[in-house]
């Protein structure tokens, strides 16, 4: 699935029956029912948020992800101080809630440099939606011998499904966008988080 979507207009999106991991996508403002047995991933002008439902109503302004049978603690995020990680071709990325076990959901902020023409056309391995916060550019989709160019400007969300080939392009702005990996990459390792790495044997 690829979809391009206004954050104006009030839309709910259900993902493909064939995705492993279940998910509903609720576009431009929302009063939600929370179900106890979902986390909602959302955001406002200025923060991300994630909640696991306990049957009381929240409102979403732009966009919420609900992930069906995801239960995690509930966490926020500003995304007012700019990325800090590298990403492919001069891009940079900042994790704003970063996963708790390999594999989880992850809110991300994605940076495209004005003049980015280079990025490699890629794919992901889940899903991701993504919220267009600033600036222009281009989304080049589908297999080298038959892409399509869809334009993304401010307030646009995109439904990028698992295994899409793309890559962005940005002409005189930067593009920043608001990744969410409805479930993230995996790490070779279940020892990979910081308590492991931080902790020496002697």
């Amino acid at each position: 699935m690829f979809k391009i979507m206004d954050s104006s207009q009030s839309k709910i999106v259900d993902c493909d029956s064939s995705e492993l991991y279940q998910y509903r996508i609720y576009v431009g403002k929302n009063k939600i029912r929370t179900n106890l047995r979902c986390s909602y991933w959302y955001l406002d002008s200025s923060s991300v948020y994630c909640c696991t439902g306990n049957g009381s109503d929240i409102y979403s302004p732009i966009m919420c992800v609900e992930i069906f049978g995801y239960t995690p603690e509930n966490k926020m995020s500003t995304f007012s101080r700019g990325t800090d990680l590298p990403y492919i071709n001069g891009c940079s990325t900042k994790q704003l809630i970063p996963v708790s076990r390999p594999g989880d959901p992850t809110f991300q902020m994605l940076l495209i440099p004005a003049g980015t023409s280079e990025q490699e056309h890629h794919i992901h391995a889940t899903s991701r939606i993504v919220y267009v916060l600033q600036g222009q550019g281009k989304s080049i989709v589908g297999t080298p011998n038959n892409c399509v160019t869809h334009s993304l400007n401010e307030g646009d969300i995109i439904i990028l499904g698992k295994m899409i080939p793309h890559h962005f392009k940005t002409e005189d702005k930067d593009l920043i966008v608001l990744p969410l990996h409805v479930f993230s990459s995996i790490a070779s390792e279940e020892f990979n988080h910081p308590m492991y790495n931080g902790t020496h044997k002697v």
